[in-house]
């Protein structure tokens, strides 16, 4: 029995399999080795802050200056109002900014403890907490200059969230998960549903079905699957969503939009999957290995500034990372709305070009695959001819009056059939037999 064990071990794993391999152990190990370098050797510089001056005193100088030389912070706006600076983190162009207050110097030489007020990003935490550090640190070594013997922080930060108030952070990555799921989905469900015909060999048949026109198949395939997983879509994000705060009538529009246009480019993508591949194993693993990790890659959990090029490139052709830039601009209230319609747009193009690209390849991949069955039933023939060939009866075989059912020799000419079926040594003992008279 052992040596049975050893021997089905051997034939299962160690003969030569290598997608097996690849499934089991390389793409788990080699996947989770790149997450772990990427994600904790990866330092993040250059976040782009802003700065609203108010004071034109000496201490303010030195703070812009110290924060300009700071390398992980990058001043790349200097804004007239605060209201400038947080349509720029609405947008995605500041992580975070920075008020520097009226008479800071004066106040804080009086002992009175003036507070810099910083603004961030209301929907990722951990940027923030780098950003808000920094800044402290920079403030805190330009406060100690200053002769305020007595206190040990002569200017002090102030923390306030840009479209989150309450500080909420699970609420805004609960709502990403969800767009991350269907967003898979999307793609695994378009896999799985044009790849049938040609895993069960009826391209054929289905084509005959739609009246013998692609485009009434493709239709006729893709419709029903946009219009279920849109609606799913739009339900649980919507009951999710009612952990922060009831949808605005715009707000459910503009995020509707968005997520009908992330399930047109995610379904055109899992069937240009299959029309690539042209079967269902391969264009699995292919929509896995993509949507799989898209949400660790679409600047929910890390941002999308200290990423490689090569990988940001990748985070941008992502459907997923343009609708969770128009999720976020919609969170942040009426002034996100119009940020959001340029994903929106763009994840309108990635839709069309999904669409028509998986078109074309099934079309070419039908055409083929009709052929292909029609020259198999041409040379082998289909089921039903198969079996009148071993019964060596006509196309008419089915009418009963042919084997004489209805008069007194059908019974005995019936049974004589279904013997021969039935038993081959019979048949050829009966050929050579002689034929019976008949009494009349």
């Amino acid at each position: 029995m052992f040596r049975a064990f050893i021997d089905t071990v051997k034939k299962i794993y160690f003969s030569p399999n290598i997608v097996l391999w690849l499934v089991i152990l390389l793409l788990p190990v080699g996947t989770s080795i790149f997450m772990v370098e990427f994600f904790s050797a990866r330092i993040i510089l250059h976040v782009p802050i802003g700065i609203v001056r108010q004071d034109a005193s000496l201490l303010a100088d030195k703070l812009e200056n110290a924060l300009r030389s700071d390398p992980v912070l990058d001043v790349v706006q200097e804004c007239s109002d605060i209201g400038e600076c947080e349509h720029a983190v609405i947008r995605g162009d500041l992580q975070a900014f920075l008020v520097i207050p009226y008479n800071m110097e004066r106040r804080a030489l009086r002992l009175e403890t003036p507070v810099i007020p910083v603004f961030s990003s209301g929907q990722n935490y951990l940027t923030n907490s780098f950003a808000l550090k920094e800044i402290r640190a920079v403030v805190t070594n330009v406060g100690e200059g200053l002769f305020t013997a007595g206190i040990d922080n002569p200017v002090q930060v102030e923390l306030h969230s840009v479209g989150n108030l309450e500080g909420n952070y699970q609420g805004f990555l609960g709502l990403g998960l969800v767009s991350a799921i269907f967003h898979l989905a999307a793609i695994l469900g378009a896999v799985y549903v044009f790849s049938f015909p040609f895993r069960d060999h009826t391209v054929r048949w289905m084509i005959g079905r739609a009246g013998k026109s692609r485009a009434v198949l493709m239709c006729a395939t893709m419709l029903p699957l946009i219009v279920v997983q849109w609606l799913a879509f739009m339900a649980v994000y919507a009951y999710a969503h009612s952990t922060l705060t009831p949808m605005t009538f715009r707000e459910f529009v503009l995020v509707s939009a968005g997520q009908l246009a992330m399930i047109l480019a995610c379904t055109g993508a899992g069937a240009t999957f299959v029309g690539i591949t042209g079967n269902m194993r391969m264009a699995t693993s292919v929509a896995g290995v993509i949507g799989g990790p898209a949400f660790a890659f679409a600047g929910q959990t890390f941002p999308l500034m200290a990423m490689p090029f090569v990988v940001r490139c990748f985070a941008y052709l992502l459907p997923l990372t343009h609708l969770l830039k128009v999720q976020s601009a919609m969170l942040v209230g009426p002034a996100g709305s119009a940020h959001a319609w340029d994903s929106i747009v763009t994840l309108l193009f990635m839709g069309l070009f999904w669409q028509l690209l998986a078109t074309r390849l099934l079309y070419v991949r039908w055409f083929a695959s009709k052929r292909k069955e029609l020259n198999w039933v041409r040379q082998h023939g289909s089921a039903k001819d198969k079996i009148k060939a071993a019964l060596g009866v006509v196309a008419d075989d089915l009418n009963p009056a042919n084997y004489g059912i209805g008069n007194r020799h059908g019974a005995r000419n019936t049974e004589r059939l279904h013997l021969n079926l039935m038993n081959p040594q019979m048949n050829r003992d009966e050929e050579n037999r002689p034929p019976e008279v008949s009494d009349d």
